[in-house]
């Protein structure tokens, strides 16, 4: 992503005053984010996928605060897509806005029959997310066993139904 890309879409979400489907904002000026899982699953598990931009406080009206160590911090996020499951590739860049360095991770959707991706420690039904506006939710019993039954094929409503 190109330092305009970056400008554009910073002043798109300054000029709406909220993150949106795919747009989630991260404050990292004293360190990286210890929880971004619930936002690497929602966005995997999306078509269009999203964008994680790190050095924004969203709660001073989006305003860039910058992250701690651009180098370091990319190390940290690329450690937490490796603890997904499948496993998470983002695309990084690096930008400075205001005079500060903010770092954008492109997370893409994964393909439908790959999903849910969730965070490996919690388990496939504590750590699967799907995005809700500006939330990152918990996916219910339900979308879990929907992205299941179309990777093994299953197709419920063709299924014999035994008499008693």
């Amino acid at each position: 992503m190109q330092e305009q890309e970056i400008r554009n879409i910073l002043d798109s979400v300054r000029s709406r005053q909220t993150e949106s489907r795919t747009f989630e904002a991260k404050t990292a000026s004293e360190g990286c984010p210890k929880k971004i899982y619930d936002t690497l699953s929602s966005f995997s598990n999306q078509d269009e996928g999203g964008v994680i931009m790190f050095g924004v406080d969203e709660k001073n009206g989006f305003a860039v605060t910058g992250v701690y160590d651009a180098a370091d911090i990319q190390k940290k996020i690329q450690g937490k897509c490796r603890e997904m499951e499948p496993e998470i590739r983002p695309v990084l860049s690096v930008g400075a806005i205001d005079g500060k360095q903010v770092v954008a991770a492109e997370i893409q959707g994964v393909e439908y029959a790959d999903r849910p991706v969730f965070y490996r420690p919690a388990g496939i039904n504590k750590g699967s997310y799907i995005r809700i506006g500006d939330s990152d939710e918990h996916m219910t019993a339900y979308e879990i066993y929907k992205y299941q039954a179309y990777r093994k094929g299953l197709k419920e409503d063709q299924r014999p139904v035994k008499d008693g």
